[in-house]
């Protein structure tokens, strides 16, 4: 049985998100609803939202190899700035790299690749990446969406020596549709949020690692309902305490809200 074919064997065919063991990987101890929308806005640890500087930022960088437009993406570690994005390849696929800054962006040390085994012939139309990088550990976290070799789904990878090469991708789950990541990093744990690929209606799942993202323990956790079709996921951690927001568009009403969940890993 393929990686691919295990995946959906564990995804009922309604398309409902299951918990990827029989415990509560976490203690959801709150949620509000927002008027406003996730985009130009990074979600704080205790679920308060921020003006995203770092995505202001990746608008004037260029990174040291070619680049999908609006992929893009900015990590910072102390005094550190990681990047990852997608660079076009002239076979209209795509490589994702990753590269590291020391000046805040002004010159980068050359590109890491992070995956490279894309099978998806779409060139630069594609889900942009997201990036973590964790100061108290020195490692740099990327989640994304790509046709690899057995199967579409979603991938996580990252670097124990602050980005200057990747470990080998492992999913995160399959599924056709190629959606949208955060990740977040403390310590031992690291979160990505999701857009879920196999879900009728669309909704935000959560991974788990508490082994610095070697492995995920915890892959399929359900964060929002069938209530309203949910997209553009964020995540954030502070020590165990983590936070998930998502922007939904209420099916009563058509109105778009975001909405905030916060809670303690176990």
């Amino acid at each position: 049985m393929t990686l691919r074919n295990r995946s959906r064997w564990l995804t009922p065919v309604a398309g409902a998100v299951v918990l990827a063991c029989s415990s509560q990987p976490v203690r959801w101890t709150g949620e509000r609803s927002l008027q406003s929308s996730v985009a130009g806005v990074s979600l704080a640890a205790d679920g308060a939202f921020v003006d995203d500087s770092l995505a202001r930022r990746a608008a004037t960088v260029t990174p040291p190899a070619a680049l999908c437009a609006g992929s893009l993406r900015l990590a910072r570690a102390g005094r550190i700035l990681y990047a990852a994005w997608w660079s076009p390849r002239p076979d209209s696929l795509a490589r994702l790299l990753s590269a590291r800054s020391s000046d805040g962006g002004a010159t980068w040390e050359p590109a890491a690749a992070v995956d490279t085994t894309d099978h998806g012939a779409t060139g630069c139309h594609r889900e942009a990446p997201s990036i973590a990088a964790d100061s108290s550990t020195g490692y740099v976290h990327v989640a994304y969406a790509l046709l690899a070799p057995e199967g579409p789904g979603l991938f996580f990878s990252h670097s124990m020596d602050g980005g200057k090469s990747f470990h080998a991708p492992v999913p995160i789950v399959y599924g056709d549709k190629l959606g949208r990541t955060s990740v977040a990093a403390s310590g031992d744990l690291v979160t990505v949020a999701f857009e879920d690929p196999n879900s009728v209606v669309p909704r935000v799942g959560l991974a788990i690692s508490r082994s610095m993202g070697h492995i995920f323990e915890d892959r399929l956790l359900p964060v929002s309902d069938d209530n309203g079709a949910a997209a553009r996921p964020l995540v954030a951690l502070q020590g165990h305490r983590v936070s998930v927001a998502w922007q939904e568009r209420v099916a009563a009403n058509g109105d778009v809200v975001l909405r905030v969940r916060t809670g303690t890993v176990h």
